[in-house]
């Protein structure tokens, strides 16, 4: 009887042992810290948006570090640690899509030079054919003439087709030129982009450090960066990340020609591409405000197209003081 009495208490211990060590386990941290390693490991988003994994990583770890405050608080720190995970893997998607959306630009732009550069090169092939066709009717026609087999009038309709066979060589290697001209004026266009953001240099404004965006950066007329843009604004990263304490402020402007409404919603929408390439970038989103202020607070006169071009531009501001 003894022996049966301390079997059972022996194995209601063991029980007792087992639930406590189950109700150690937290769950919802296992769940969501899987989550997040599942992200870090993915190959093609383990490497995006790493802020907005650390404040993940920071809210699913407030969970077995952080035990006070009862249920309620509990239940708090569950929901922020999901909405951080979830953000975390929303960020990540958005900058592989930017990261495709970059890839397929600069796609275009190099099918775009390279239908150039074989436009100029037909075009020049067609000017040697018309010449050396031009050529070989004149040489005919000379021939003709001295066998005194063609008549006046055959010589002359002779004539005028060699001039006009001269006339469309002439045409078409003007064109071969300007197309040249124009592949030539795109390379170099490109290569200023990149050389002025390269050289993208901060300046002391009156809400804290600051650089500036050159209407160049955008197509005009458009709000997207150019892909040469948004391949080239490391400097500008460098910028916004030597003081991560403070909040970023990018500010759209326009010129004053147009409609104000207008002006307005396009200097939005240009402070909204470039915070975008910033997260793109891997610059926590949460730093960063962007704000259209149009042509309200020019830089230069607007009498001139220097002036009306200083005043389309995108200013990315540390502040000292919040606004």
């Amino acid at each position: 009887m003894n022996r049966l009495l301390r079997g059972g208490l022996c194995l209601l211990l063991a029980t007792t042992a087992v639930c406590s060590l189950a109700a150690k386990r937290d769950l919802d941290y296992e769940r969501l810290h899987a989550s997040l390693n599942e992200l870090t490991a993915d190959p093609v988003l383990g490497t995006l948006a790493p802020a907005e994994r650390a404040l993940a990583e920071q809210a699913v770890q407030a969970l077995i570090a952080d035990t006070s405050g009862g249920k309620a608080a509990r239940v708090y720190r569950v929901y922020i640690a999901e909405r951080r995970v979830d953000i975390a893997y929303a960020a990540a998607q958005a900058a592989n899509q930017e990261n495709k959306l970059q890839q397929l630009d600069r796609e275009h732009d190099r099918i775009l030079l390279e239908a150039s550069r074989r436009e100029a090169e037909q075009a020049r092939m067609d000017a040697e054919k018309q010449r050396i066709q031009r050529m070989v009717q004149t040489e005919e026609s000379d021939r003709l003439r001295a066998q005194g087999e063609q008549s006046a009038q055959e010589a002359q309709a002779a004539l005028a087709q060699a001039a006009q066979t001269q006339a469309l060589a002439d045409a078409q290697a003007k064109e071969a030129e300007l197309a040249r001209k124009e592949a030539q004026l795109a390379e170099a266009a490109n290569a200023d982009l990149r050389a002025r953001l390269q050289n993208l240099h901060a300046t002391r404004g009156a809400k804290g450090m600051q650089m500036t965006l050159d209407d160049i950066a955008f197509s005009p007329g458009q709000a997207g960066l150019r892909p040469q843009a948004k391949s080239s604004l490391g400097k500008l990263v460098e910028f916004v990340n030597h003081d991560p304490s403070k909040p970023i402020r990018i500010e759209g402007h326009a010129d004053s020609r147009g409609k104000p409404n207008s002006n307005q919603v396009l200097s939005q929408k240009r402070a909204d591409s470039v915070r975008a390439a910033l997260i793109a970038a891997g610059v926590a989103a949460s730093r960063i405000t962007s704000v259209g202020l149009g042509e309200s607070e020019p830089v230069a006169s607007d009498d001139t197209p220097e002036g009306r071009a200083k005043n389309r531009r995108v200013d990315v501001i540390l502040e000292d003081h919040p606004q």
